[in-house]
C-alpha cells in the first residue's frame, strides 16, 4: 500500500512538472512572435504597469504614479518617442497632435 502511494505521488509530481514546462514554453514562443512584430521605431522588452509607468503616450502627461512590480512584455516606443493613440505609432512629441 505504501509503495502505491509513493508511485501516485511521483506520478502527480511528474504531471505538475510537465504542465509547468509546457506553460513556460508557450510563454517563450509567444514572446518570440511578439518580438518579431515590433516596428523599426519600437523596442521589445519588459515594462512596469501603472499610471506614469512604461512608455510615453501623447495623450497622457507623466505623473508620479505607483509602478506595479509586474513585468509586461511588448513592443515599446524607443527613446524620446511617444505612442500616438490615433494610429498607434511612435512619434516625436511635436507630432502628437498631427
Amino acid at each position: 500500500m505504501e509503495q502505491n502511494s509513493q508511485i501516485f505521488l511521483s506520478l502527480r509530481f511528474a504531471a505538475i512538472v510537465l504542465v509547468l514546462g509546457v506553460w513556460m514554453c508557450e510563454g517563450l514562443f509567444d514572446r518570440e512572435e511578439l518580438k518579431k512584430s515590433c516596428k523599426p521605431w519600437e523596442l521589445f522588452g519588459c515594462t512596469m504597469k501603472g499610471p506614469g509607468c512604461g512608455e510615453k503616450k501623447c495623450d497622457v502627461e507623466k505623473t508620479l504614479g505607483f509602478c506595479m512590480p509586474v513585468c509586461k512584455y511588448g513592443c515599446w516606443c524607443r527613446g524620446n518617442l511617444y505612442r500616438r493613440k490615433r494610429d498607434n505609432k511612435c512619434v516625436p512629441k511635436h507630432e502628437c497632435l498631427l
